[in-house]
């Protein structure tokens, strides 16, 4: 038997939202160069990117199957242990990549 777990989706939502804007930040130093924060390591910079990508992909994708009305603040998702798990990982793998970043200059939090 399967363990399930549930997620409010208001707490989805708002991670989509946290991690669209992050992406978006990172973005937006490419499109839109600034002096004040220069892409130190084009690589990391890539690992970043692709990290949140694959993270708000993810959490997108959870969201598009749910049946649930999503202005409900009450409702929840229900997740399986394997999406629980999906979910950290991809989220160590957002931290690592944003953390390195933070070596270089770039901080998503105080930006």
């Amino acid at each position: 038997m399967k363990k399930h777990y549930a997620m409010r989706t208001a707490a989805l939502v708002n991670g989509v939202a946290i991690v669209s804007a992050d992406l978006e930040f990172l973005c937006s130093l490419i499109e839109c160069p600034d002096k004040e924060y220069q892409i130190p390591d084009a690589v990391d910079y890539s690992i970043a990117v692709l990290a949140l990508t694959n993270q708000l992909a993810f959490m997108t994708e959870m969201l598009a199957s749910a049946s649930d009305d999503l202005s409900d603040k009450d409702s929840v998702i229900e997740l399986t242990k394997e999406e629980v798990e999906i979910m950290n990982s991809l989220d160590q793998d957002s931290e690592d990549g944003l953390e390195t970043l933070r070596e270089c200059g770039i901080s998503i939090k105080s930006n």
